[in-house]
């Protein structure tokens, strides 16, 4: 007998999948945690079973003694030894005079190597902290007049690899300007003292490299050679590009040699 053709429900179960029913990543990721975790068990029980073979200590030295005795007067006796040599030491340091005093104006000494030291003008240079920078001896010239320079005061502009301005702006008369030996210099060396008017203004400069072509300009001296260009040069690293010190400068005459 044939089963009859038509409608009907289909109450069959669904076909399941393998990945459905196990688990394979879960089931490699637990295979995995459970040898590392026997892994360290056994690193453990390493551990332990040596600790009790070695009396509860590892990578102990028993062969190390120290080098100090216990008993409490020889370790008075050592402190006060220590005392008296670290006290001894105390008092040469204290008693030993400085030879270098960082508070007190340094002065350089240039000694006279020709007749030239009456027309000689020492000029010392300070930050603003207060702090000795350099000392530069100018060598007058003896036709230049004698107040050229303020006795004290502060720098104007530091052109870098340029000049150094002492000071500027000071507005000069028309009877002033035509006293005054101006011409054009052709050529300037480094450490040149000049007066240049620009502009009915009066401008006192130090070469810091060779200049050409100054107009209406005066030669007034010349900065003594003997460590004259390390002094340039650092008196040079507080300048700019345009002239604006890094640093405010003060300087000050402190002898000034005329006939």
């Amino acid at each position: 007998m044939f089963p009859r053709r038509g409608q009907g429900i289909d109450a069959a179960p669904p076909s399941l999948l393998v990945e459905s029913v196990l688990k394979t990543g879960r089931m490699a990721h637990d295979m995995q945690q459970r040898c590392c975790i026997v892994r360290e068990n056994k690193n453990l029980l390493r551990k332990i079973n040596q600790i009790y073979r070695t009396k509860g200590f590892l990578n102990v030295d028993y062969s190390f003694r120290a080098h100090q005795s216990l008993h409490s007067e020889n370790q008075e006796r050592m402190a006060r030894r220590i005392e008296r040599e670290n006290r001894i030491l105390f008092e040469r340091i204290v008693q030993r005079k400085p030879t270098v005093d960082s508070r007190a104006p340094r002065k350089l000494l240039i000694p006279r190597t020709s007749n030239n030291d009456e027309h000689r003008m020492l000029v010392d240079f300070w930050e603003r902290s207060g702090r000795w920078l350099c000392q530069l001896a100018i060598e007058v010239c003896p036709d230049a007049r004698e107040s050229f320079l303020p006795c004290s005061g502060k720098l104007f502009r530091i052109y870098a690899g340029v000049c150094l301005v002492f000071e500027g702006g000071h507005s000069v008369r028309q009877d002033e300007e035509s006293s005054l030996d101006t011409g054009t210099l052709s050529s300037v060396s480094k450490g040149s003292v000049v007066r240049q008017i620009l502009n009915r203004k009066e401008y006192v400069l130090v070469a810091l490299s060779h200049l050409e072509g100054l107009s209406d300009a005066q030669f007034l001296g010349r900065v003594a050679a003997m460590g004259s260009k390390d002094q340039l040069d650092l008196l040079n690293s507080y300048g700019s590009k345009y002239g604006r010190l890094l640093e405010p400068i003060r300087f000050e005459i402190v002898q000034k040699k005329r006939r």
